[in-house]
């Protein structure tokens, strides 16, 4: 009977190690594999970079073109958490996944790759933009969204510490040709409807970060407002 008692207690334990250690075990893969992806996006910039690939510059042409017809047109958007949106198709640019980039938060230790579409499977993968907003290239008259999740389960920690993210903080956003810099300068929580809040502001250059709020629900989206570094104010 002690035999007994003694393996059960030897099976609570694993099994509390298991549930303790499952989260950081998650967050470990996708943590590498956001390193593997990102380091295969910088090897395809640099290749295609070097050959002077024609793709590389229509693809920037073509988004600067987008980003001034959602200013002068208006923007049509739905709450990114849905998996409703689908954006430009990058494979046919060279570009693996559809990632365009990836976004750096120092002040709360994230690095994140950026996936053109708020689809399902884009949200697993890490940060997404918000089709109907601005593609992440910066420039006047433009207000980049990007949404991920808050560390539920799987998906690692993602946006989990947004909260702790602070006015003044730097945020860097890479795409294929540059590093664009950016400060934190309003934070707050809107119901998930209020998509007023998450439009194009004129005569800004802007990201906007979007996650659920509080921690373990959906019930508002959490805001973090940031504007261009030493751009239009």
């Amino acid at each position: 009977m002690r035999k007994a008692v003694n393996i059960l207690g030897l099976v609570f334990i694993a099994l509390g190690i298991c549930v303790f250690s499952y989260p950081k075990a998650v967050n470990y893969y996708n943590e590498k594999n956001t390193e593997v992806n990102i380091e295969k996006f910088e090897e395809t910039v640099l290749t295609q970079t070097e050959e002077k690939n024609p793709l590389l510059e229509r693809l920037r042409e073509e988004i600067e073109a987008y980003n001034l017809s959602l200013f002068e047109n208006g923007q049509e958007i739905s709450d990114p958490f849905f998996y409703e949106g689908e954006s430009v198709d990058l494979t046919e640019y060279g570009f693996e996944n559809n990632m365009f980039g990836y976004i750096e938060i120092p002040s709360i230790d994230i690095k994140l790759g950026i996936y053109l579409g708020a689809t399902y499977e884009n949200m697993n993968l890490g940060a997404v933009h918000l089709d109907n907003t601005s593609m992440p290239v910066g420039g006047n008259n433009t207000n980049c969204v990007i949404a991920a999740h808050r560390g539920a389960g799987r998906f690692g920690d993602m946006f989990r510490n947004i909260n702790k993210i602070q006015v003044g903080d730097g945020v860097k956003i890479v795409n294929p040709w540059e590093e664009l810099e950016y400060t934190v300068t309003e934070i707050f929580a809107i119901d998930p409807g209020d998509i007023d809040k998450i439009l194009i502001r004129e005569n800004k250059d802007m990201l906007t970060l979007v996650s659920c709020h509080p921690y373990g629900s959906s019930k508002y989206r959490y805001i973090v407002y940031c504007e261009r570094a030493g751009e239009v104010q």
